[in-house]
Formats: C-alpha cells, sequence, structure tokens
C-alpha cells in the first residue's frame, strides 16, 4: 500500500531531474551523458506505466497512445522482412548484388544499420518518458517543470557571456568539436544553443503576462514587471550573442507569434508594458554587444550554404533507398555513397534539414507515422487557441498557447537544421507536447 504514493511523490523529482541531466549533458550526440539521460528515462516510463496500472487517479488519458508513434519506426525497421519486399528499393538491389559476389546473403531487416538504429531508438526515450509523465501531473507541477526549462536557458546564457569571456579555448566549452568563437551554452552547436533560447521567449513573454494578469490585484506587480522585463532581454542578448541566423529569425517569430496570446488577457496593460518594454531593452543590448558579429553572419549569401546542398544530396539518396530507406542512424552512409566530393572534403553527420534525413532514413513508413503526429499538432493547435478560458482558466490557456508556438519553432527550425537529434531538443519535445493535453482531474480525498 505505501510503494503507490511513494511512486507519485518521486516521479516528479525525477522528470525534473530528467529535464535537467538532458539539457546539461545532451547537447551533443553520442556522450555518456546521453547514456545517463536514457537510463533516467526508463527509470521515470516505469514509475509512470506503474502509477497507469495502480492507481486509477493517474490512468493515462487517450493521447498517450502518440508515444507509440514515434518508436513504432525503430521497431518496424529491425524486423525481418521478406526478401521480395527488401528488394523493393534500387539500392537494395545493389547492396545483394555485392555481397552475392562476395558469396555473401544479404540479413533482410528493413534497416541497413541495425545497431544505428538500436541507438536512435534508446534516443527517444527521454521525450516518451517526460511525455508520459507530464500527461499525469497537475497544472501546478507542469508549471514548475516549464520554469525549470526557463531557468536552465537563462543559465545556459550566463554560460554562453562567460564562454565568450574565456575564448576559443575557455575550459566552460563542454565539446570539443564545437563553435570556438560564439557563445553555446550547454550544446556543441550555436544554432541549437540560440534556438532553445528562442523557445524560452513565449514562456517569458505569455507566462511573465499572465503571471501580471493573475496577480493584477495586489503588490507584486511592478516587481514581476521588472523580471519579465530582464529575462527577456537577457534571452534575446544570449541568441544575438550566438550569431545564429536560424536563432534570430526564430527568435524575432517567437516574439510575432507571442503578440496575440498576451494581447487576449484581459487585463492589458501591464501585459502590453512587459512586451514592448523587453523587447526594446533586449534589442538595445544586442546592437551594444553583438551587432557587429550578427552583421559578419549575414555578409555570406544564405542561399549558398552548404547545408542546402546537403538537403538535396539527401533528397537524391533518397529516391534510391525509397520505399523503406536506410534505417535510423544510416544518413551519412548513404550521403557519402551519393556524393563523393562531399565526403572527400567535409565531414557530413547530418542532412541539416531533419525532414529530408527523416525521408531518407524512414523512408514511406516515417511518412506514414508522421501523419497522425501532425494531425495531434494541428488539433492541439486549434484547441489552444479557440476562446473558452473560462472552462480552463487564463494561466492554463496562456500555458498551452506557449507550448504550442514552442513546438511550432522547433519544428521550423528542423528545416534547417537538426534540432531534434539532441537529446536536449527531444526531451524538452516531449515536455512541451504533454502540456498541450488538458490536466488530469485532481483525485478526490
Amino acid at each position: 500500500m505505501q510503494a503507490k504514493p511513494l511512486i507519485a511523490r518521486l516521479q516528479f523529482p525525477f522528470a525534473a531531474m530528467l529535464l535537467v541531466a538532458c539539457l546539461l549533458l545532451g547537447g551533443g550526440q553520442g556522450s555518456l551523458g546521453d547514456t545517463a539521460c536514457q537510463l533516467l528515462a526508463l527509470t521515470l516510463m516505469a514509475a509512470s506505466l506503474w502509477r497507469h496500472a495502480s492507481d486509477p487517479a493517474a490512468r493515462l488519458p487517450g493521447v498517450a497512445w502518440l508515444a507509440a508513434v514515434p518508436l513504432a519506426l525503430p521497431l518496424f525497421q529491425l524486423l525481418p522482412m521478406p526478401e521480395a519486399l527488401w528488394l523493393a528499393a534500387p539500392a537494395r538491389v545493389q547492396i545483394a548484388a555485392e555481397l552475392g559476389a562476395a558469396g555473401l546473403e544479404p540479413a533482410t531487416r528493413a534497416s541497413l544499420v541495425p545497431l544505428a538504429t538500436e541507438r536512435a531508438l534508446l534516443w527517444l526515450l527521454p521525450a516518451v518518458a517526460l511525455f508520459l509523465s507530464v500527461l499525469q501531473f497537475d497544472l501546478a507541477q507542469r508549471r514548475r517543470l516549464l520554469q525549470l526549462l526557463l531557468a536552465l536557458a537563462v543559465v545556459a546564457v550566463v554560460l554562453g557571456i562567460a564562454q565568450l569571456a574565456g575564448g576559443p579555448d575557455s575550459a566552460l566549452r563542454l565539446y570539443t568539436i564545437t563553435n570556438p568563437s560564439e557563445a553555446v551554452g550547454f550544446f556543441a552547436n550555436r544554432n541549437h544553443y540560440a534556438g532553445l533560447l528562442a523557445m524560452a521567449l513565449p514562456l517569458v513573454l505569455i507566462g511573465g503576462a499572465a503571471s501580471l494578469d493573475q496577480h493584477a490585484d495586489d503588490g507584486t506587480q511592478p516587481l514581476r514587471l521588472l523580471a519579465g522585463i530582464g529575462l527577456a532581454a537577457l534571452l534575446i542578448l544570449g541568441i544575438a550573442l550566438a550569431r545564429s541566423r536560424a536563432g534570430l529569425f526564430l527568435g524575432m517569430l517567437a516574439i510575432v507569434l507571442s503578440v496575440p496570446a498576451v494581447l487576449a488577457l484581459r487585463r492589458q496593460r501591464g501585459t502590453r508594458r512587459i512586451l514592448v518594454l523587453a523587447v526594446t531593452v533586449g534589442l538595445v543590448l544586442s546592437v551594444q554587444f553583438a551587432l557587429f558579429g550578427i552583421l559578419q553572419r549575414f555578409e555570406a549569401d544564405p542561399l549558398e550554404d552548404s547545408r542546402f546542398q546537403y538537403a538535396a544530396v539527401a533528397a537524391q539518396a533518397a529516391a534510391q533507398q525509397a520505399p523503406w530507406g536506410t534505417g535510423l542512424g544510416g544518413f551519412r552512409a548513404a550521403f557519402e555513397a551519393a556524393d563523393l566530393a562531399a565526403a572527400d572534403t567535409a565531414y557530413v553527420n547530418h542532412a541539416h534539414n531533419d525532414y529530408a534525413e527523416l525521408w531518407l532514413e524512414g523512408g514511406l513508413p516515417a511518412a506514414v507515422l508522421a501523419l497522425p503526429l501532425a494531425l495531434a499538432f494541428g488539433f492541439a493547435g486549434w484547441r489552444a487557441w479557440r476562446r473558452d478560458e473560462e472552462a480552463r482558466g487564463r494561466l492554463a490557456q496562456a500555458l498551452q498557447r506557449a507550448s504550442w508556438i514552442m513546438l511550432l519553432l522547433v519544428l521550423l527550425h528542423a528545416i534547417v537544421d537538426y534540432p531534434l537529434r539532441t537529446s536536449a531538443h527531444l526531451a524538452v519535445f516531449g515536455l512541451l507536447a504533454a502540456c498541450l493535453s488538458r490536466t488530469p482531474p485532481r483525485a478526490e480525498a
């Protein structure tokens, strides 16, 4: 009888630990930190499923089945298939011929790189664990996790400033292969760092405005207003110091998309001030400290960026691997086989377009599985933006709108980069996806 309340008490601390671990240790790819996050995720998943099975008040809602969708792709790819189906892809006919010439037979699994696909399956565990657990949390617990996410983003900005002060050889840079001249925070890549800060902006603007609206009648409003302005300005400065073009565009888009949610709150006097003052202060600081670096980033023609060439090669390779794809984790080998010149001159580990890379690795099954996720995201956005504040409360609706905007930002970022290939962004994605759902009713005493 004591096991259920103990698990219920431990579930939230474990979820917070997993979020912190993923952001602090999961900003690169393939480190021991990622393994630690995956082990912690297994523990959290076990706690969530145990509560679902043993506590009627903690039953997972119907939307929890979406957690199985991303897991279904690597599990399918690890299964064997009939040889006739396996040979449906043109590239596999050539592979089978080369193996036959060597006296070998192909292993007819859907994935050509089963070990890499197994690693990809493990990579998804933190996002799934956070998604399932947060579905069982009430509004106060979800709000605390989002506040923790914001706090970690602020710490990342402070760390980024310290990294710039320490120079390219600063011991505060957590990864050997990184951007040595820019702030990167907990990440190896400045774009992923700037993307996280841009995602945190709606939390400050919308969450801060909702907090002002909620506490309009007490004496804390001036302090809350000042804190919101300072946090937003710090995040904007952090994005500018990263000198990431994608981050700058995502930051501007985050502000624009947050405006309707901020102005939709009933008491708009304080909410308008926090928006205007925060953006003004952030822009002034950015101009003061990072304008020259930003201008340098825009000197080159963005259309000549090599990432667009990588995506084009990935699309060509995907045609040879259709309809099954290479299997998750097979991008690099397929890319090098399709573009020998690029393989000789540069190390290309991703397509810098997550959709092109997913099409190459997942083929038609990935497209089929992506459809219900896209429909769920669209439906959740429609539900979050319709006006029924009286039924759910303005704070709950504001957090849902902020979560939807943040998810949209990372999905747009995936067009020009690979943020969802890191444990950090995947964990945040799982948290935000669960925050879009309705909070469960509290159990009666």
